[in-house]
């Protein structure tokens, strides 16, 4: 029994382990011919793109209350003048967060002092934000320091004019590119990409092919597609590596930035929607993210931070998150607090014995093998070292277990990860849930049904 446990766990852990273990690698940045146009980033993750020619040299304003014309937005202004923009699309001045321009160098948002002194021309890319300072604002490049903007418009290939054909080397990748409708342009994903159902099927029909493993993508099954664009995940290193390496062969990649905390998956939602020209669509998937974190987070109210314990098997020396992961911000979100956020800023393995002197009150497991009936999970529970039962979570019986489908959500930086916060806060705060609904609990083992415990998602509109 104790083989086939550690089996069960491998294909998470490994999943985990490749972004730590392996270092990311630089990749040259060259350049290309793309299109020119604004951002407007009103922000919040409330972003607006604008493909525009610049003409001869628009200047910084010009280019402005064109890109407003094409929106039908308005602009004001708080001087005679018109260098002091108050607000766009009745979208003002916040106190500490003002409209201003920028421009893109290096990968890096420059705060632009003259907006009326500047000349734009071809390919370049500007942003007005209503920001403090350009770390508000978001990415105008990947990880990796390519735009992004130039690959494609409305899922059409601005190369090709074709329908695009892309390839996701990432199960938390592929979840994002089908949340912003982009299921049908998928033609190639790693082998644990199998969610939405979508996926599946499609790999079942022989429309998405396999390319390879998580933290092993074949190079020739991903070139023998075809593809107008690759997907790559920025937190391994074997996705950074294949990057360059399909970059150099003429097929253009975008890597996601590693989700360290919610606020990166805005931004990859953002930069993967607008890598496939649908850009529109990612403002929606965002904003029914946040509603049902901000919906969650009311319920839960003022309560105690609970002490956490999140750990990728029921080993006695298992891996688990420190601080500086989408865990541990997930954690924080629900009222929680990761008690190995102050030993490591990653993934890492933790003793029994550290274990025990953080004395979590509750303990997630993440168990790959889905548990659907008590014994099974008394099972699990006779597994726990001695050492572990020692903790005011195992004593008090508020350790939960993450099984089968349900353990997905806190292996994948993805766009599930709403889901993951309302079954932690339900797990976390069980008491607030079931005042606001005497009926809405989760039971200690959560597996392909996770689902039917979930109230509180906003849906996509």
């Amino acid at each position: 029994m104790k083989i086939t446990r550690t089996k069960i766990t491998l294909s998470i852990v490994v999943m985990l382990a490749v972004v730590i273990l392996t270092p990311a690698m630089g990749l040259t940045n060259a350049e290309r011919d793309g299109r020119s146009g604004v951002v407007l980033d009103f922000g919040y993750w409330n972003t607006e793109w604008v493909t525009m020619d610049f003409g001869d040299g628009m200047n910084g304003y010009q280019a402005l209350e064109k890109a407003c014309e094409l929106k039908g937005f308005t602009v004001t202004y708080t001087d005679d003048a018109h260098t002091q923009v108050y607000s766009i699309n009745d979208q003002s001045n916040l106190q500490g967060k003002k409209w201003g321009m920028y421009t893109l160098h290096g990968g890096d948002w420059i705060p632009c002092d003259d907006p009326s002194g500047i000349s734009l021309g071809k390919n370049e890319i500007i942003t007005w934000a209503r920001a403090s300072d350009s770390e508000d604002i978001v990415p105008g490049t990947d990880q990796s320091g390519f735009s992004y903007y130039s690959y494609a418009d409305n899922g059409y290939s601005l190369r090709t004019g074709e329908k695009l054909r892309v390839v996701s080397l990432a199960p938390s990748v592929t979840e994002t590119i089908c949340a912003i409708g982009g299921l049908d342009y998928i033609v190639g994903t790693d082998l644990y990409s199998n969610y939405p159902e979508g996926v599946t099927q499609a790999k079942n029909d022989g429309k998405i092919k396999n390319v390879g493993g998580y933290s092993d993508p074949n190079y020739e099954w991903i070139v023998k597609l075809g593809p107008d664009v690759v997907f790559c995940e920025g937190g391994t290193g074997e996705h950074v590596a294949m990057a360059d390496k399909l970059r150099k062969s003429g097929i253009d990649c975008v890597v996601t930035y590693d989700v360290t905390d919610v606020e990166k998956l805005y931004d990859n939602i953002w930069m993967v929607a607008s890598a496939m020209g649908l850009s529109r669509n990612a403002n929606s998937v965002i904003s029914a993210f946040r509603g049902t974190m901000d919906t969650v987070a009311g319920v839960i109210g003022y309560q105690a931070s609970v002490r956490t314990f999140v750990a990728l098997s029921a080993d006695p020396s298992p891996w688990t998150s420190g601080s500086n992961t989408f865990a541990s911000d997930i954690i924080s979100k629900v009222s929680g607090t990761n008690v190995f956020d102050s030993q490591s800023s990653s993934w890492f393995m933790v003793s029994k014995e550290q274990i025990h002197s953080k004395q979590p009150q509750v303990i997630i497991i993440v168990h790959g093998g889905e548990i659907t009936t008590q014994e099974q999970y008394d099972q699990v529970m006779g597994w726990i070292d001695p050492v572990w039962q020692e903790t005011p979570a195992y004593r008090n019986g508020n350790v939960y277990l993450f099984t089968g489908k349900a353990a997905d959500l806190l292996s994948r930086p993805g766009p599930r990860l709403c889901e993951a916060a309302e079954l932690l806060g339900k797990a976390l705060h069980p008491d607030a849930f079931l005042q606001r609904d005497p009926l809405d609990s989760i039971p200690k083992y959560l597996g392909n049904d996770y689902d039917i415990y979930l109230k509180y998602q906003r849906e996509i509109a």
